[in-house]
């Protein structure tokens, strides 16, 4: 798909608009709700160097797969600590290619322009925004499902056992984001 430079333009105007929204101030609120248990969890998997048995204040927990927790700890180690940006990183790239994948999905089932507006749709809902910021698993599996949607309508004619592969696949590591439910 080759956009023309307007559309290019809007699109990056969407995006950049999006990622201000998601990152200025991450760091400024207090940790609160699950994500001090997050802190936690992650900070005893660094501290122990134990990345497969989550633990929260000494006791085995294991609520959530893995993955989500390897993420923060991922990005603590990419940016030099665990702090509220390295917590929160994971959720806000989440949340910043969902909606990437809302313009992708628009332009590909509709006309020209609706992906844009999905997009802005999606980047200035207030909960979207609220919690993408907070480091959960929610946005992270939102983003996990519509990757997967992407992937099936960018050919959904194709049945190559390769297509079916990437798409379960896709699916299989969102639910290593919340669980089952993912």
């Amino acid at each position: 798909m080759t956009l023309r430079n307007n559309e290019r333009g809007a699109l990056l105007l969407l995006l950049t608009a999006s990622a201000l929204m998601l990152l200025l101030g991450l760091g400024s609120r207090e940790l609160w709700g699950a994500e001090t248990r997050w802190a936690n969890i992650a900070l005893q998997m660094l501290q122990s160097g134990d990345y497969f048995d989550p633990y929260l204040k000494g006791d085995p927990y294991y609520d959530k797969p893995l993955l989500s927790y390897w993420l923060i700890t991922a990005t603590a180690w990419l940016t030099g600590g665990l702090d509220h940006w390295s917590l929160r990183l994971s959720s806000v790239v989440s949340a910043w290619l969902s909606v990437w994948l809302v313009y992708l999905l628009g332009e590909r089932l509709f006309r020209k322009g609706t992906g844009l507006i999905a997009g802005w749709m999606l980047a200035t809902t207030f909960y979207f925004v609220f919690w993408a910021r907070v480091a959960t698993a929610d946005i992270l599996t939102v983003c996990g499902v519509l990757a997967a949607v992407w992937w099936y309508w960018r050919g959904p004619d194709d049945t190559r056992f390769s297509r079916y592969l990437v798409f379960c696949v896709l699916l299989s590591l969102t639910s290593l984001f919340k669980g089952l439910i993912g």
